[in-house]
């Protein structure tokens, strides 16, 4: 059973600490966290756009607590470190977690630079430890069943996909931490980048991009909604929209739709998956149980336990969606088609 100490108790920390309290796979042993108050098991002010709420308080009996997450990576009972923090401070402690020889699961995005993600990589790569990141999209059971079915070729060739990503502006974080773009790389980074890694996953790296967005809308000059075409040498036509400046009572909602040569794939949060062949009835997919942050962190474990990288996603691939929403930012800017090197 491996021992975690996960660093960051938000919204993720919080989701992350409860799939381990429910593996048979893991023990959470120890937490990091600035705020006093959620070291002493209140996790009242934790809110997030998606899951059951927040539990208010929280038992943390003969788990060890932190403020410094130095300290949390330093002790020896702490096996695997968990990173779920604002993702400006990432490679800090991954790296820092790398050097001790621990394998690191650390949330999306891998980083806010390309220059920290390759900083990351490089470390892993002298580690003894593995390092994991929680693209979780590529585990959510509808986006990997479409995935699947899309692979098997039953239905022939993709000839379109679009995807969208939308809820209400995250207000929740603490100190308002999302609206800081410094901090948290904005809605292209903390929400549309889902659907980046998952257009990766599916279709491989785009030749190109042109996007538009709007800046600074509601955050502090981050890009808030977006707008994208994934660029492919005789591939299909791919977009994908993200935004958080939904109403504050609007759910959160993500939704797909791929035409295939034969069939229509359909999905939006709530409603199951469904093909729609040209010819024939309608057919629910089966998609089995869990959630995409369920089935990623089981994935990871296993992947510890054998001490080997993930074949789903490799830190490579994370680093890759961050090129693509870097390629997004330079078209919103200039508003040309931007090639991905």
């Amino acid at each position: 059973m491996a021992k975690v100490g996960i660093i960051g108790i938000g919204f993720m920390g919080k989701m992350h600490f409860g799939v381990y309290k429910a593996s048979d796979k893991a023990e959470v042993v120890a937490i990091a966290d600035v705020d006093e108050k959620k070291l002493a098991g209140d996790w009242s002010a934790i809110a997030g756009n998606i899951g059951a709420p927040s539990a208010k308080n929280v038992d943390l009996t003969g788990i060890s607590t932190y403020q410094d997450p130095e300290d949390l990576i330093a002790d020896p009972n702490v096996e695997v470190i968990d990173v779920c923090t604002p993702p400006r401070s990432h490679a800090r402690w991954v790296i820092a977690a790398l050097d001790e020889g621990k394998s690191v699961i650390c949330e999306k995005p891998i980083a806010l630079s390309l220059e920290d993600a390759q900083k990351m990589i490089v470390a892993a790569e002298g580690s003894d430890g593995n390092l994991y990141i929680a693209h979780c999209i590529r585990f959510w059971p509808e986006y990997a069943a479409a995935k699947r079915i899309i692979d098997e070729g039953e239905y022939g060739k993709v000839n379109s996909a679009t995807f969208r990503r939308v809820g209400a502006t995250p207000t929740w974080g603490w100190q308002n931490w999302f609206l800081d773009p410094e901090r948290s790389g904005g809605a292209i980074a903390d929400l549309h980048i889902h659907d980046v890694d998952f257009i990766n996953y599916v279709f491989g790296i785009p030749k190109a991009v042109f996007a538009r967005g709007l800046v600074g809308a509601i955050s502090r000059n981050g890009i808030d909604q977006i707008v994208a075409q994934y660029i492919y040498d005789d591939g299909p036509i791919v977009s994908a929209e993200g935004s958080w400046l939904c109403g504050k009572t609007a759910p959160f909602s993500m939704t797909f739709t791929i035409e295939l040569e034969g069939a229509t794939l359909d999905f939006s949060a709530g409603n199951p998956l469904t093909v729609y062949p040209k010819d024939g009835e309608a057919q629910v997919v089966d998609v089995g149980e869990g959630d995409g942050y369920s089935l990623e962190i089981e994935h990871f474990l296993d992947c510890i336990a054998a001490g080997k990288p993930s074949e789903i996603i490799s830190p490579e691939d994370a680093a890759a969606a961050l090129r693509v929403i870097e390629a997004e930012k330079e078209s919103v800017r200039t508003g040309q088609v931007v090639e991905i090197g």
